[in-house]
């Protein structure tokens, strides 16, 4: 049965996968493909786009190691629902040629973080600050529980980049921390003083509450600046991108 979906002229250099990845790219930007959705049956996207299933597999297969479609045992492909999971594996090898140290990654991280508090003092909402203010109520009941520090924690960094409202620096975010995510557990183990960490997050949500950008980039690079002291004081870094 042929594909019902609008999916553009058919692929003319049938031998080039690279073609098909750059229209699967158009069709995501299009929306005809939604992230988290499955994708047409394998038989009738090579149908729509007249390529041989050999060469659309070739294609497939590398959007899978690209991380942006997920092949489920049984039930198909499906397009990534996560903008995080795109392209990480491929930046990870990228960043281990160029021998690349943890302390990048982090000065990355506190760079965009800083600028991504300003952002959110300046477009915040009042469901982004009832989010913060949840997720501020869960760190407090998680204080000396590791475990919990790490799920609650992270989780008040992505109210911040929610509200922002920055589509690129919210993936790149999103990508960077599920690469220091290892990293993090393993050094907030290390966090002995809970309440000054707590407060730290806390001043950064209060000048965001109070819309002050400049105070609340101040108050995330003070934070992070905190991390950086303590990570030196318990000899993580560079391994490591410290207590949080």
């Amino acid at each position: 049965m042929p594909l019902s979906l609008d999916i553009g002229p058919r692929i003319s250099r049938v031998a080039i996968p690279d073609e098909l990845i750059v229209r699967f790219k158009e069709l995501i930007g299009k929306r005809i493909f939604v992230p988290g959705h499955k994708l047409p049956p394998e038989r009738d996207l090579a149908e729509a786009l007249a390529v041989s299933r050999p060469t659309l597999r070739q294609a497939l297969r590398a959007l899978q190691i690209m991380g942006v479609i997920k092949a489920r045992q049984g039930s198909g492909s499906y397009l990534a629902d996560s903008a995080s999971d795109i392209m990480r594996v491929p930046l990870e090898f990228a960043l281990a040629l160029k021998n690349v140290a943890k302390t990048d990654l982090f000065d990355t991280r506190r760079t965009l973080e800083v600028e991504l508090a300003s952002l959110a003092a300046e477009r915040r909402t009042d469901d982004d600050l009832q989010a913060m203010r949840q997720t501020l109520r869960e760190m407090e009941k998680a204080m000396g529980d590791p475990e919990a520090w790490c799920r609650s924690e992270p989780q008040f960094h992505s109210c911040i980049v929610q509200a922002a409202r920055n589509g690129v620096m919210a993936t790149i975010i999103e990508m960077l921390s599920q690469m220091l995510m290892e990293s993090r557990k393993e050094t907030v183990r290390l966090l002995l003083d809970y309440p000054s960490s707590y407060r730290s997050h806390e001043n950064i949500y209060v000048e965001i509450e109070k819309q002050d950008p400049k105070a609340a980039a101040k108050m995330m690079a003070e934070h992070f600046a905190l991390m950086e002291m303590r990570a030196k004081q318990c000899n993580s870094m560079p391994n490591t991108d410290g207590p949080e």
